[in-house]
């Protein structure tokens, strides 16, 4: 009589792991501290899927794992004050946003509802913003129902329906369409003042980090 090395538990958990994870070999065998060998021997018989799942699987923990490895950097910000937040929104609106004097007010256009937000709530709390200065341009497909659309808008930027002017309604270029495309949104602010100044907080913070 020989002795199992490993108990029933361990091998359903490492078949388990292999099913439902998609794991390599060698990445349970770090995770179990079993050999990559003994696992693949448990498995020979299982209905894994393709070769081809588990390396998309794999290659996409893979990029998850980077994405997440520098995550650190933003939980070391305990809070935004006032000034990080002026320095972020500058940052934002000098890639995205419209300058002066091609226009004289703040204009964020994206079609990034994150980034959109992220941005107005960044100006919010960098100035004193009077609210119902604040309109908003949608520039949709065909497709889209605007009413829907306006309502979504509404509810992520936390601006009223009454102040979303004309949309800009388009076909969507060869007959392609977008996934999850909710339109390009224009915010706009009329103030030409806070324009300024995000501009100029954009322009010493690249002097300053840039001198030679």
């Amino acid at each position: 009589y020989t002795m199992r090395k490993y108990i029933d538990k361990q091998i359903q958990e490492a078949i388990s792991l292999r099913k439902t994870h998609k794991y390599s070999f060698k990445t349970l065998a770090k995770i179990t501290g079993i050999p990559a060998n003994t696992i693949r021997g448990w498995c020979k018989d299982e209905v894994m899927g393709t070769r081809w799942d588990t390396l998309l699987i794999s290659n996409e923990r893979k990029r998850q794992d980077h994405k997440d490895s520098e995550k650190m950097a933003v939980n070391r910000i305990k809070s935004i004050d006032k000034n990080l937040a002026k320095v972020l929104a500058a940052l934002i609106y000098w890639c995205e946003g419209t300058k002066y004097p091609s226009e004289n007010r703040v204009t964020f256009i994206n079609s990034d509802p994150k980034l959109s937000k992220l941005f107005l709530e960044l100006l919010r709390k960098a100035f004193p913003i009077d609210e119902s200065r604040l309109r908003v341009h949608l520039q949709i497909h065909d497709t889209h129902k605007f009413g829907d659309i306006r309502e979504y808008w509404s509810k992520l930027l936390s601006i009223p329906e009454s102040q979303f002017i004309k949309p800009t309604i388009t076909k969507p270029n060869g007959g392609k369409h977008r996934t999850n495309y909710l339109g390009t949104c224009s915010i706009r602010y009329t103030n030409f003042k806070v324009q300024l100044k995000l501009i100029g907080i954009y322009e010493e913070f690249a002097n300053r980090f840039l001198k030679d």
